[in-house]
């Protein structure tokens, strides 16, 4: 790669990433009280350092810097190291589990509930390897909405933020593919109409806008550079809703 190849590349990341995300002026006092938050989902959430990564030490970082109280719990515990930042050790607990799909989430989500504290919010990053392995989305959609029933039925003013997830790299998807993904995207939109509640709300997260494969380290993991990417939406997303 030539000097000016690699600048350019950098460039393209730097404007991305920030492009995805607010100015810290805008973001509003955080609520005054701890936020359990419950990361589930499959091996993007769980993170693999050095091979690949995860979003939450992103997360992480923004809602220290945004001054929240809050708590990440779950039933898997990162065996990663990460840097310290501000003075505190991340908080490693999520319930990421790699290869798992929509069934396996809403299998095993009643012990994971069982074990972690009541989670206020919860931030749902599932879909792809249903996708890949059953070629269809009409079951994931299913899953989806039980694992909300149970959700909303374990705390009836549970915060669900629902990933319309990252598409995988671009050389992998045929048309047959896109328009697979493309239903599965709108299902989740309709998922959120329709399953919100007066004291439960289902809120998208759009990770597929703007995408690129440079943002991925293989063919469906996340670099550093993606990482950040969905971290900020995340913080986002949280941010705006606790603003209302």
């Amino acid at each position: 790669m030539s000097k000016f190849t690699r600048i350019a590349f950098a460039a393209l990341l730097i404007h991305i990433i920030f492009s995805c995300t607010e100015d810290d002026s805008d973001y509003i006092n955080p609520p005054d009280y701890e936020v359990i938050i419950l990361p589930i989902g499959d091996s993007r959430v769980a993170g693999d350092r050095p091979v690949h990564e995860s979003y939450r030490y992103d997360l992480w970082k923004n809602l220290i810097d945004n001054n929240w109280d809050f708590d990440f719990v779950g039933s898997e515990t990162d065996a990663s190291e990460y840097p310290t930042y501000s003075g505190e050790i991340f908080d490693k607990e999520h319930a990421g589990v790699g290869g798992h799909t929509t069934k396996d989430v809403l299998i095993s989500l009643e012990s994971t509930l069982s074990v972690v504290e009541t989670p206020d919010i919860v931030l749902l990053g599932i879909g792809g390897n249903d996708l890949v392995r059953t070629n269809s989305y009409e079951e994931a959609i299913q899953n989806i909405n039980s694992i909300i029933d149970i959700l909303q039925d374990h705390n009836p003013e549970v915060t669900i933020f629902l990933e319309q997830i990252a598409p995988g790299n671009s050389s992998s998807f045929s048309e047959e593919n896109l328009e697979l993904f493309e239903n599965f995207q709108n299902a989740i939109l309709t998922i959120s109409e329709e399953r919100s509640t007066e004291d439960s709300n289902v809120i998208t997260v759009d990770m597929a806008m703007g995408w690129t494969d440079i943002l991925l380290i293989d063919d469906v993991h996340y670099n550093i550079y993606g990482a950040k990417v969905v971290g900020n939406r995340y913080f986002d997303a949280i941010d705006l809703y606790f603003e209302r």
